[in-house]
């Protein structure tokens, strides 16, 4: 089997602030991913104002890089007229793309605006080349699969699409499907208001996990114990790991992967610009052919 010529892959960087975003620009992102209030999971945390977006459109540019914004949203159907308007108004502002996990609405948006590049997220579940064929026949620009995938599998992903692939090279796993969790965690405790948001105007949008029924709690990484009549039958925690593959980019790059994105739209500026400089640092070693070593101690 041919080994595949190395590419040049975009850094994708998590910016969940206007100080996030300043930070990643700073430590050498070519890119970078944000939330939009009311269009992605946690409810406001990791979310930026409409007009902090602008501001982190302006900053972006004047360094010559790109920014995607996030709408991993599950729209009911009286809020999907609302927001497809949304996202063409954002469009407006001069984003690079979006960034969904709901098939409906992927579709939606490349049949309103087919010039605006569409990125099916890791929500979406995509693992094989099938995956990679079923969304670039719906319309989207890119497709991201998770670190679990090894360069060979990505490799032979890349053969059968025209995609752009995307791999989370920095991520947590849970034990769940990411992006795809129904955990009662999510069950709306306290409503937001969204100005202007259809309905009864007392929630954000989207389903459970992605945005509106209530904020996650993250309960798969707490300790839990199962009792009956007094009696512990079993103690834990659920699975969950941090995966980095930073070692493994010069073989990533090798597959053809177009991005490497970093998860993190919750972190502090300080553990973004950390997280961010070591992976340009490494894919810069790897561009220049040399070997990249594993971090010596946990990234944020």
């Amino acid at each position: 089997m041919p080994t595949l010529a190395l590419t040049r892959p975009i850094l994708l960087a998590p910016a969940g602030s206007p100080e996030a975003a300043e930070a990643a620009l700073a430590a050498g992102a070519d890119a970078l991913y944000v939330g939009l209030k009311g269009w992605s999971r946690g409810g406001g945390r990791g979310e930026l104002t409409a007009e902090e977006l602008k501001g982190v459109l302006a900053e972006a540019t004047r360094h010559g890089r790109a920014v995607q914004v996030a709408c991993n949203t599950i729209p009911k159907p009286t809020e999907r007229a609302f927001l497809l308007e949304r996202v063409a108004e954002v469009a407006t502002w001069g984003v690079a793309g979006v960034i969904v996990n709901d098939i409906g609405l992927l579709t939606a948006i490349h049949r309103r605006l087919p010039s605006l590049p569409v990125t099916a997220s890791i929500g979406s579940g995509a693992l094989s080349w099938a995956d990679a064929a079923f969304y670039e026949a719906a319309g989207a620009s890119c497709l991201v699969f998770p670190a679990v995938l090894e360069p060979e599998e990505v490799a032979v992903i890349r053969r059968h699409t025209r995609l752009q692939i995307e791999v989370m090279v920095h991520m947590v796993e849970e034990f769940i499907l990411l992006g795809r969790c129904l955990m009662p965690s999510y069950v709306r405790l306290q409503p937001q208001p969204l100005p202007d948001a259809p309905g009864d105007g007392q929630r954000l949008l989207g389903s459970m996990k992605r945005g509106g029924a209530g904020v996650c709690f993250k309960v798969c990484q707490h300790p839990w114990r199962l009792e009956k009549d007094g009696e512990t039958w079993g103690d834990g925690i659920f699975p969950s790991r941090q995966l980095s593959r930073l070692a493994d980019l010069p073989a990533y790059l090798a597959a053809g992967v177009d991005v490497l994105k970093l998860q993190g739209r919750s972190l502090p500026a300080e553990a973004v610009f950390a997280l961010t400089r070591r992976f340009r640092e490494g894919l810069d070693a790897a561009l220049r052919g040399e070997p990249v070593a594993a971090a010596p101690a946990p990234l944020p």
